[in-house]
């Protein structure tokens, strides 16, 4: 009788283990353990780095070279940049960003949602922080559709979104009439289903926009969401560019 307590002892915490090992998601799941993707800046400014490519704004311009990435060694090529005329602040921010990473020449450490960049005595330069996405399940106010002839915004585009709830019902507005329907989601897939509209007469004008965001509506398959910026794409490509109604 010992022993059989004993052997189902063993199985009770054999089982607790394994349970809490499911439960628990892996840090690198969290944490993605690569420099790649977007980073915010502390002291202002973003940085991306795609492949072999870097990005960096301090919101007006756009900062952008080449970048060799071995192991913890990160080489800059010199950097061209927008030329955009910028408000003081952020011109300022832009000067200063762009004389430390031009040409440079830095080892980096990741730590969880952060990366340390240390120039070649081993001083701290800069450190990234991933940026904090809000949650689909928001407002979403329209920015740009892409047509057939281009990606536009138009003043018809004002009051015109979509409420992505968490009961994965969805209610949208066009520049013209208003419907919803249902979603679903899967990683960064998305599927919207049994979408209906009202069907309210407007000014051609109007009822031309709203064609165009209901039949881009109707092409998407993926999201993504940077900040307070969510893209409706299919296959990649973007369609829908929205942002956070705040």
């Amino acid at each position: 009788m010992r022993s059989l307590t004993f052997l189902n002892g063993i199985i009770f915490i054999g089982l607790l283990a394994f349970g809490c090992a499911k439960d628990t998601l892996p840090t690198e799941d969290v944490y993605p353990d690569t420099l790649m993707g977007h980073w915010d800046i502390e002291g202002g400014g973003t940085i991306f780095f795609e492949g072999e490519s870097v990005s960096a704004s301090a919101g007006c311009n756009t900062l952008f070279t080449s970048v060799t990435v071995d192991e913890n060694t990160l080489s800059f090529s010199m950097f061209a940049s927008t030329l955009i005329g910028c408000p003081e602040e952020e011109g300022n921010r832009e000067q200063e960003l762009a004389a430390l990473l031009d040409s440079a020449i830095f080892t980096y450490e990741l730590e969880e949602n952060k990366a340390r960049l240390f120039n070649l005595e081993e001083v701290l330069v800069l450190t990234l922080v991933r940026p904090v996405n809000v949650d689909l399940v928001n407002n979403w106010e329209l920015i740009s559709i892409r047509t057939e002839n281009a990606i536009s915004s138009s003043i018809l585009d004002t009051d015109t979104g979509i409420t992505f709830s968490a009961d994965e019902t969805i209610s949208v507005q066009t520049a013209c009439n208003s419907g919803g329907g249902t979603y679903s989601t899967k990683d960064q897939t998305v599927t919207l289903n049994s979408l209906a509209f009202t069907e309210m007469g407007c000014e051609q004008e109007r009822m031309t926009r709203e064609e165009e965001f209901t039949q881009a509506l109707n092409q998407i398959n993926s999201f993504t969401i940077l900040r307070k910026t969510l893209t409706l794409e299919k296959d990649g490509t973007v369609y829908l560019t929205l942002q956070l109604d705040e």
